[in-house]
């Protein structure tokens, strides 16, 4: 495990990276609309764009992922922060929609290293807390997109060009950042990951994966609890707030970050617990919470102060998602941990991507949305949910101390 300043600023440079993608991802939302005044969308190409983004980010974390086992990290990282650098200035200057695919695709595929780089700086660093520093991770990034969006009216953010001008530069200074903290791990006692695995091995190491009950247990933890979170901001969002609340777009926008705030607060107290007394409870305990609110809001029609306060449990309590795979580590033998990481990572956004699809599907006819619409929107959320909280009486802490880097 290192420690120390110099493992400290290889997270913290890795973990701006992922932030970069939250940022990223806001940014475009809240550039959507004026972006389809000004390139002529209609609401198909809207739709495919962030399609082509979801997709291409699906599929460049597992394959990113599965080569951080054999390509260096810092070359891979750097080589990424250009990629996404290269989709950021190509949005910037967009002016069509090939060119508008095009920056998303860039952004996919570059972002695809970033969250599973964070796991493995995060395993590398701070192995014996790897729990805590993980959801502090996700919080951390899923707060700056929590703030992007609410200082949207910023014109360095509300301007596609300006934002994502100033993305690219940052995500160059990013990469030569990684080109230089992200240096190879000096020599010690030898260990797997010194030890570079062959393909073969890798192949064995992902049947192991899909083999062990424990990793499915992970995994649909993770993808119960994040997965919902993602689809629902689809589901919860401004659009919805005005129609069934009568709120205004300012109100609607505040109650839109409560659900991220929860989350974010939620992820590093479910954390800290983890480290300290190990993933059983708060894992049955976060898991439960979700599930008692998300019953709740399908039930009864709030008022527009306690569907504030719902949506900031809700979060709250999906923000243990990434217990999920600190058990999956804690659990599969050493050779299968550094595969783990990215093939879990992909089943949460491929099952998000499907929740998001149905919600869209469903809704898709609705002109003005009303709390029925709502209610059968709602009860796709329900089922992964109630997944994750039966799933986690299985998730149980060794009697040995936690230790994902062990």
């Amino acid at each position: 495990m290192e420690i120390g300043r110099s493992g400290l600023l290889k997270w913290l440079v890795v973990q701006t990276f992922f932030c970069m993608n939250l940022v990223c991802v806001v940014g475009y939302a809240i550039a959507a609309g004026g972006l389809s005044s000004k390139l002529g969308l209609n609401e198909a190409q809207i739709g495919l764009a962030g399609g082509v983004y979801f997709f291409a980010y699906s599929i460049s974390q597992f394959f990113l992922g599965i080569l951080l086992i054999r390509v260096p990290m810092r070359l891979l990282m750097v080589a990424s922060a250009w990629i996404a650098a290269s989709g950021a200035w190509v949005m910037a200057f967009a002016d069509s929609f090939p060119q508008l695919l095009l920056a998303r695709c860039l952004f996919g595929i570059g972002f695809g290293s970033a969250f599973v780089g964070v796991v493995e700086v995060v395993s590398m660093v701070y192995s014996r807390r790897f729990p805590l520093m993980l959801n502090i991770s996700q919080s951390c990034a899923n707060g700056v997109g929590a703030l992007t969006g609410v200082f949207a009216f910023l014109p360095w953010i509300s301007n596609p060009s300006r934002l994502f001008g100033l993305s690219t530069v940052v995500l160059l200074s990013l990469s030569l950042l990684m080109l230089l903290l992200l240096s190879p791990q000096p020599q010690g006692p030898a260990s797997p990951r010194q030890m570079v695995p062959s393909w073969v091995d890798i192949g064995r190491s992902l049947v192991l994966c899909t083999r062990s009950p424990r990793f499915w247990v992970g995994t649909l933890y993770f993808v119960g609890l994040f997965s919902c979170f993602l689809a629902l901001e689809d589901l919860w969002n401004i659009r919805f707030q005005i129609d069934l609340f009568d709120a205004t777009s300012g109100r609607a926008a505040s109650m839109n970050s409560m659900l991220v705030s929860g989350l974010t607060l939620g992820g590093v107290i479910s954390g800290l617990w983890a480290t300290r007394s190990g993933l059983t409870t708060p894992s049955r305990v976060f898991s439960a919470l979700a599930l008692l609110t998300m019953v709740l809001l399908f039930s009864v029609s709030l008022s527009i102060s306690l569907a504030f306060l719902a949506m900031f449990v809700l979060g709250f309590g999906l923000g243990a998602a990434p217990l999920g795979l600190s058990f999956v580590r804690q659990e599969l033998p050493e050779k299968a941990v550094a595969v783990a990481s990215p093939l879990l990572l992909t089943f949460v956004f491929v099952g998000g991507g499907l929740l998001m699809s149905l919600v869209g599907e469903d809704l898709s006819e609705v002109s003005r949305l009303t709390f029925l619409n709502y209610q059968q929107s709602m009860s796709f959320f329900i089922v992964p949910v109630a997944i994750a909280a039966v799933l986690s009486l299985l998730i149980r802490s060794p009697a040995r101390e936690i230790s994902s880097g062990e």
